[in-house]
């Protein structure tokens, strides 16, 4: 009995260990759907085919981060006239999902969706994942809405940047056209929190970063900045690669569920950016194989020290 004692204890205490170990890394994953971002689209303003991207970065929890990229070309003369903005939502859905096909299946860590065929998509992380940052790029000129599903930006910890950007910059073809612009051309830009009576810009013959200058007077909780929020990822199509012009607005403690922008000029384009915290970066979730086989060696130990003990005794 003394031998079997020791050895009822030793894995007693291995399964014990080993199911709070289990319990410490399951409580570290990430759950599905922690971070959302919704995008309320509309009908392009623009004519002709005008480029709309946007990246979505996620990190493994406590692991590598990943990237996908949808792009698309809008034309709001090839859209059907009985066709809603809903159609645009559907193109860009489809736009990330194609972006997404080069990923290994395990490493694609967000969903994206259009809820019931609305006008709207939504950017959600999947279990044992978090959303990092969301980049969008839009020169079409619709008028876009973004929301965190239920959370204002400042409790969910969301940091938040416009950067408006000479359409020019993606468009021009030095060999066949004229010198590009430098400034906007005619408009306005009309940007609104929580439904809110919206600010409004004229755009004509401004700079961006004239006019970001005048969206930071105007709109409460933001400023001017030289440093981008998020650093620009580098894509293989280079119509998609927007080097940082050296300003943008940021909105670092938005306490508003939504923000909605409406870019009203042809010659602008508008990135903005959404970057999520980044907890499960510092979260070290034990690999349970690894305390398996210590708690094994620790009970093989446990089992020949109280042997070895017990066979002195007998001596």
């Amino acid at each position: 009995m003394k031998l079997i004692n020791p050895l009822v204890l030793a894995l007693s205490f291995s399964l014990l260990s080993s199911g709070v170990f289990f319990q410490s890394a399951h409580a570290a994953t990430t759950m599905a759907d922690r971070d959302k971002l919704r995008i309320h689209t509309s009908i392009p303003k623009k004519t002709g085919d005008s480029l709309f991207s946007y990246t979505a970065e996620w990190r493994i929890d406590d692991g590598e981060s990943y990237h996908a990229t949808g792009l698309s070309f809008l034309n709001p003369a090839k859209i059907d006239g009985s066709t809603s903005s809903a159609f645009i939502s559907k193109k860009l859905v489809t736009a990330m999902k194609d972006g997404m096909i080069q990923l290994d299946p395990n490493w694609r860590g967000i969903t994206i969706s259009q809820p019931q065929d609305q006008p709207e998509l939504a950017i959600a992380n999947k279990s044992g994942y978090s959303l990092t940052s969301v980049t969008v790029r839009d020169y079409t000129n619709q008028a876009l809405s973004y929301d965190l599903s239920d959370k204002s930006f400042s409790s969910a910890e969301v940091q938040v940047a416009i950067d408006l950007v000479l359409a020019a910059d993606v468009e021009y073809l030095e060999r066949f056209t004229a010198k590009k612009s430098q400034t906007a051309s005619q408009g306005d830009i009309e940007i609104a929190v929580d439904g809110q009576k919206p600010i409004h810009i004229i755009t004509d013959g401004k700079t961006t970063r004239e006019l970001e200058k005048e969206i930071a007077g105007q709109l409460t909780s933001s400023y001017l900045s030289d440093s981008p929020l998020i650093p620009g990822l580098v894509s293989k199509d280079t119509r998609n690669n927007k080097p940082f012009d050296g300003s943008e607005v940021q909105l670092l403690n938005l306490a508003a569920k939504s923000i909605a922008i409406d870019i009203r000029d042809p010659a602008l384009g508008v990135l903005t950016k959404f970057k999520f915290k980044d907890e499960n970066r510092s979260v070290k979730a034990i690999e349970p194989r690894f305390m398996m086989a210590i708690l094994a060696l620790a009970s093989i130990l446990a089992v020949g020290y109280f042997w070895r003990r017990n066979f002195k005794n007998r001596a």
